[in-house]
């Protein structure tokens, strides 16, 4: 029996849409990004830089601007003449500076760009790459997940769950809290986890897993999600998602 890898974005992605499930992960089609993930990736790259690389004393509001800036500038001319460019330089060049203002630059993470793999069943292995670990003064670990965008209102920690049973197994030490921040507005959103959380969480990926080993038919779920898809430009229901879009506003 082959070994199942999932992660926490199949998961999501298989929870949002069956359809680009089957895109994405058994018909491995490739994804058009869209030019705003080029830009989320690189405000990750800044930041994880920023705060794995650089010495602490090197680490202030203008150094991190500036390495936004520099790497901004080297992307590509094509990315750079494309609709929308500036917006979404504006936005994201304003999203750092609220968070030097508010975030501790010279905090030292315990990890950053953390990519962990542990087994959590025979035959299936879960992975993951986190962005940011602290350490807490009780010695036990906060897992960080920057969002390039504001907050959704509705927030799903089935994400940051996963990533603390990958952690707990891997590192052998306590997760005990777990966020998001938002870079767009600058809000923060935390939940404690518990014992109860992750042994949840756990056994509610086993099920996913079964699930997608099972899942024949792939349907899709037309939604305002599927304005942001990879797998647009292919998919066998885009007219059906080209009249919602129109209809309804999204």
């Amino acid at each position: 029996m082959a070994v199942f890898r999932l992660s926490p974005l199949r998961v999501r992605v298989f929870s949002t849409c069956h359809l680009r499930y089957r895109y994405q992960y058994v018909d491995k089609l490739q994804a058009r990004l869209r030019v705003a993930d080029t830009a989320g990736a690189l405000v990750h790259n800044v930041l994880y830089e920023f705060f794995g690389k650089l010495p602490r004393k090197e680490r202030d509001r203008e150094r991190l601007i500036a390495m936004f800036e520099e790497r901004w500038a080297a992307l590509s001319p094509r990315y750079l003449r494309m609709e929308g460019i500036q917006e979404l330089h504006d936005r994201n060049l304003s999203a750092l500076q609220r968070f030097a203002e508010r975030e501790d630059l010279g905090a030292e993470p315990f990890q950053v760009e953390a990519y962990v793999q542990v087994p959590i069943a025979p035959e299936v292995i879960l992975f993951g790459r986190m962005d940011r670990i602290d350490e807490e003064p009780d010695k036990t670990l906060h897992i960080i997940d920057y969002k390039t965008g504001a907050h959704p209102g509705d927030v799903d920690p089935s994400q940051l769950h996963l990533y603390a049973i990958m952690v707990e197994r891997k590192l052998e030490r306590t997760v005990s809290r777990a966020s998001f921040w938002y870079l767009d507005d600058g809000s923060v959103w935390t939940t404690a986890l518990t014992s109860s959380d992750k042994k949840q969480a756990l056994a509610g990926a086993l099920a996913t897993v079964k699930d997608m080993e099972r899942e024949k038919k792939f349907k899709p779920n037309v939604a305002p999600h599927c304005a942001g898809c990879p797998y647009l430009y292919t998919c066998e229901v885009r007219e059906e998602i080209a009249q919602r879009r129109q209809a309804e506003g999204w």
